[in-house]
């Protein structure tokens, strides 16, 4: 108990900085910095479609970003499989940012932006 707890202040913390860092530089790509330190499955850059029945690295960096990134309160195993449960963090996601497209499954550019900088009010430390 006291391990989930100082990890969650770490998770908070660091997206509390990752926020605070693109506020005061203006720097689209703060959270995608951040990012790296607990989500480094794929290249920050490296975004490519994903959809339910996507398997791999690219499926376990949309895992963790929602994990560690957005306020969606369901802890996602990142195993790089898309599935039911992925596609309810996903849709999360897309559904409180607004994303284009709206809540479709599919993480695109929109979605991916979003996952690297959720909307104030869907990031982590909005909790």
């Amino acid at each position: 108990m006291r391990t989930r707890v100082h990890r969650s202040a770490l998770v908070r913390g660091t997206a509390v900085l990752a926020v605070a860092g693109a506020l005061l530089t203006g720097a689209p790509t703060a959270n995608a910095a951040a990012a790296e330190t607990n989500c480094n499955h794929i290249d920050d850059a490296a975004r490519p479609t994903v959809s339910p029945g996507s398997t791999g690295s690219a499926v376990r960096q949309v895992q963790c970003l929602v994990n560690y990134y957005s306020g969606y309160p369901n802890w996602l195993e990142e195993d790089g499989g898309y599935g039911e449960r992925t596609l309810a963090g996903v849709h999360w996601v897309q559904t409180c940012n607004e994303t284009t497209g709206g809540a479709d499954g599919i993480v695109g550019a929109s979605t991916w932006s979003r996952l690297y900088a959720p909307k104030d009010a869907c990031a982590i430390s909005a909790l």
